[in-house]
This record gives C-alpha cells, sequence and structure tokens, in this order.
C-alpha cells in the first residue's frame, strides 16, 4: 500500500480513472461517459482540497485499489453535499458527525481484486488516527454490507441522491 499527497495522486489520475470506470460502470452506479469523463477533473479539484490523502494498493504494477478524502471542513456552507446533509439529518447530528471527522470521499477495488482485503487494508488506513469517519454509499451496493461488517453504521440517509449515511465510531471518539 503507498499513501500519496494530492499532487501524488494527480500524477497517477489516468490509471486511477481507468480503475474508477472499471468499479462503477456496473450495478448500483450505472455512471455514464460524462461522468466518467468528468473524473480526472473533479479528482483534480478534489487533491486540492485541504487535508486530502489517498491510499492505493497495486498487484505488480496494476492499480487494483484507492481510497482517499479529507477531514470534513468547519464551514459546511457552499457544498451541496454538506447542505443536503443537512436537511435531511439536521444540522446538530450532522455537526456531531463531521466535527473532528475523516470524509471518505471514495474507496474502490477493481472487481478482479475483490474478497482480498485490499479494501479494508485501504479503508483502515485512511481512518487510522481520528475519532470517527463518515461516508456516503448506495444501500445497494454490496459495499454497504462490506461498511456494516467493519463495524460502520447508518446515520442517515440522502434522499435526494438515493445514498446512505454512515460513520465508523472509534474507541477515541468522545461524541
Amino acid at each position: 500500500m503507498e499513501r500519496l499527497d494530492g499532487p501524488g495522486c494527480v500524477t497517477i489520475s489516468g490509471e486511477i480513472a481507468g480503475l474508477y470506470r472499471q468499479c462503477f460502470s456496473v450495478p448500483p452506479w450505472y455512471e455514464t461517459e460524462a461522468d466518467f469523463a468528468a473524473f480526472p477533473g473533479k479528482l483534480a479539484r478534489d487533491a486540492e482540497r485541504p487535508g486530502f490523502a489517498a491510499w492505493i494498493e497495486r498487484d505488480g504494477h496494476e492499480l487494483v485499489g484507492v481510497c482517499f478524502g479529507w477531514p470534513t471542513p468547519d464551514d459546511l456552507s457552499g457544498n451541496a453535499i454538506y447542505e443536503e446533509l443537512q436537511r435531511s439529518c439536521g444540522p446538530e447530528v450532522v455537526a456531531g458527525l463531521t466535527r473532528g471527522a475523516f470524509e471518505v470521499v471514495e474507496l474502490f477495488v477493481g472487481p478482479g481484486a475483490q474478497g482480498r482485503g485490499i479494501g479494508r487494508r485501504l479503508l483502515d488506513a485512511a481512518v487510522a488516527g481520528w475519532p470517527r469517519a463518515w461516508l456516503l454509499t448506495s444501500p445497494r451496493a454490496p459495499a454497504a454490507r462490506f461498511y456494516r461488517a467493519l463495524g460502520w453504521r447508518r446515520v442517515g440517509a440522502l434522499p435526494e441522491r438515493a445514498l446512505e449515511v454512515l460513520v465508523l465510531r472509534t474507541g477515541r471518539d468522545v461524541a
């Protein structure tokens, strides 16, 4: 496993975009060609966020897994996801969920590499040292069962996007 900062992640964005296509062109995601074309630009913008960090796993030279995210900012205004989260779950719940938390934005493992513990290792590395972490996923995605098996629990939903909000609280979480 290798940890990357923003510039390091952008350097291999072509590889990451290729793996993203493999993982998100199947149900329940059905990303479109426009989504795939926009992904490298989105990744470059994400990589500029404060605290951005990524972890990758290779099998030889082939990229087989990616996880990235950032500390959730204190100011949640001006971001559609955060605003929808507050409408859906309420400001108090969102403050308790996001304050001092790591936001797992993407975790994906190539179809041929799934079931080998790669996702768990990537996710463990991403949330290590954080009192809590949170993410959004489709309840229909196999990943939702994976997260729950690792101790993540549902705290809300984003009905407009058909996503659920999951949180992981570590033993260090006092909230």
